[in-house]
């Protein structure tokens, strides 16, 4: 068995020559860039192994008949033509619980480090500052606060059960779920959940339904001085609406895991943007997820390729 790795994709390269040997495949990084370095760089590969890398309508009907299925290290599944792949019937899997905790954890640490004013906190006493409290940050009590959780699958669940304790209230919102979460109001729109909550976490996926989900009139909507995280996909925030919403005052602080484009540009005004904690797409791992995701979707495509249908993670498309 052999199989083509979206450059890139492999974190660790002792990871993936352990796992060669426990499942019996050879392996090649290949450039995904265009049909061209597809063609040529997945001939005679039994399946694609990727992360965030495009593979449109085009490319997938490009692959060599040899290619079996495609295997996306991760979540979201915004950067695969799934309609083509369904039209082609080219099995895609992929792994939507291999981190849902640190995904969860990275945000409720986004969330903490600014309703307490840590990244201010941080800069004034780098800079030489003893800036004494009030002055340094507007500070809340989160036991009088609402946090609004937008996204309610497994990793906004896991926020929840973790914020539980720490919040006045929780709501969520998500058109998916119908059933009661313990220990959230789950409201009918996305109105009523920005008019309530003073923080905001977004862990929707990214479709045409989702794009920019929160520009400047959902923002202006919040309470004054409200916090937004992000740490799902970066086309759900208006990012230049976001930047001038801090600028201004209208926000307190910001959290971004992700980006509309990544890496994040040298000269994006976010770089610039006041209380605001910019980190590069790291939610998802941890020193036990990152093997595990790698584990999970590599013994899914191995598994699948000789016969079973078994596996660590799910089929956004297929089995066939």
């Amino acid at each position: 068995m052999k199989l083509a790795f979206g450059r890139g994709t492999v974190a660790n390269s002792s990871w993936v020559e352990d796992l060669s040997r426990k499942y019996k495949f050879e392996y090649v990084e290949i450039d995904t860039d265009t049909v061209e370095q597809i063609v040529s760089g997945t001939e005679g590969c039994d399946g694609i192994v990727v992360s965030l890398h495009k593979m449109t309508a085009e490319k997938i009907r490009n692959f060599p008949s040899s290619i079996r299925a495609i295997s996306r290290l991760g979540v979201g599944l915004d950067s695969i033509d799934l309609v083509a792949a369904a039209e082609l019937k080219m099995p895609v899997i992929f792994q939507p619980t291999y981190a849902f905790n640190e995904v969860a954890n990275h945000a409720l640490a986004m969330i903490m480090s600014l309703a307490r004013g840590l990244p201010q906190g941080d800069a004034s006493t780098k800079s030489g500052e003893w800036t004494p409290a009030p002055k340094i940050a507007r500070i809340t009590s989160l036991q009088d606060t609402t946090l609004g959780v937008i996204g309610c699958g497994r990793i906004g669940r896991s926020l929840i059960e973790k914020a539980r304790p720490i919040f006045k209230n929780i709501v969520g919102f998500d058109p998916a779920v119908t059933g009661d979460i313990p220990g959230c109001t789950m409201v009918k729109t996305k109105e009523e959940l920005l008019e309530q909550s003073e923080i905001i976490s977004l862990h929707a996926p990214y479709l045409p339904s989702t794009h920019h989900i929160i520009g400047a009139r959902e923002i202006n909507m919040m309470p004054k001085n409200g916090i937004i995280v992000n740490v799902s996909r970066g086309g759900l925030i208006d990012e230049t609406a976001l930047n001038e919403a801090l600028i201004n005052g209208v926000l307190d602080g910001a959290g971004l895991d992700v980006f509309e484009n990544e890496p994040l540009a040298e000269d994006s005004p976010l770089r610039k943007a006041p209380n605001i904690i910019l980190t590069p797409h790291i939610a998802w791992y941890s020193q036990s997820a990152g093997p595990r995701l790698m584990e999970w979707g590599i013994s899914d495509i191995c598994n699948f390729i000789n016969g079973s249908k078994e596996l660590n993670g799910k089929f956004a498309v297929g089995p066939f």
